[in-house]
């Protein structure tokens, strides 16, 4: 019961991020909406230059020079980071058990595994997750996964839409180390600089072939990539709900169990 008032209360609250964003076709399936597409095509070719002149070329020299077990451990390194965040979705999805072990992966990486730099965790059994603010949204929006509000092409990030930029600034404010370094004034610029930047190049190192098989393959890049990052996040979501739904269905079986 308390769990279903949670979910309630939180669909309420993120309702109107979506509605207004709600695009349906004739067989009611939701689309993509993209009502402010000419400003958005104008910062994807925007992102396209710096991608071209200076982000890729910066993200090939980086797949290709620095050994690969240095690049696992700064994507360590940068997991390690994002788990506070995921920790706090998690709580927030109905899911303390989740974030408990996630916490639990932190502290371990954070010691054990030498600030993040190698992942003990995982070969102790406690699995990775990640969460965003987006994919919480979207568990408890009344929508179809697929509707995340109007399209939006972010600077440098790239594609996004109302639901997952929202939940992009929300993880933005709530991100411990963001609170901790700000309020510290240790070099924060620098600091947030840096730990973005390199998150920025290892996803685009990790991305090259995708994104240039997509652009090959595609008439309109810009078409293509909406509709696969809409498809991604909405497969997410879904997946999301799927396990959300089946735990909870789980609880309740366990709590009748208890009471006969």
């Amino acid at each position: 019961m308390k769990r279903k008032a949670h979910r309630s209360l939180v669909a309420m609250t993120v309702a109107a991020t979506l509605m207004g964003g709600c695009a349906v076709n004739d067989t009611g399936a939701a689309e993509v909406w993209d009502p402010i597409e000419t400003p958005n095509r104008f910062m994807f070719s925007i992102n396209r230059a710096v991608d071209i002149m200076a982000l890729r070329p910066v993200a090939v020299i980086y797949r290709d020079w620095v050994p690969e077990p240095a690049q696992k451990s700064i994507r360590n390194l940068l997991d390690n980071l994002g788990e506070p965040v995921t920790a706090i979705n998690e709580v927030v999805q109905g899911d303390p058990n989740r974030a408990a072990t996630t916490m639990a992966r932190f502290l371990v990486n954070s010691t054990i595994g030498v600030a993040g730099l190698f992942d003990v965790a995982t070969m102790l059994g406690l699995e990775r997750t990640k969460e965003d603010a987006g994919k919480t949204i979207g568990l408890y929006a009344g929508v179809e996964p697929e509707n995340g509000g109007f399209y939006l092409m972010l600077p440098v990030i790239g594609p996004s839409n109302a639901r997952d930029g929202t939940g992009l600034m929300m993880d933005y404010l709530a991100d411990p180390f963001r609170i901790l370094t700000f309020n510290l004034a240790v070099n924060w610029d620098v600091w947030q600089g840096a730990r973005y930047g390199m998150n920025v190049i290892d996803y685009r190192s990790r991305t090259i072939f995708a994104l240039d098989d997509l652009e090959k393959n595609s008439v309109d890049y810009y078409a293509a990539m909406r509709s696969a990052y809409t498809q991604n996040r909405a497969d997410l979501i879904r997946q999301k709900r799927e396990k959300t739904d089946a735990r909870s269905e789980l609880e309740r079986r366990d709590n009748l169990a208890l009471v006969r």
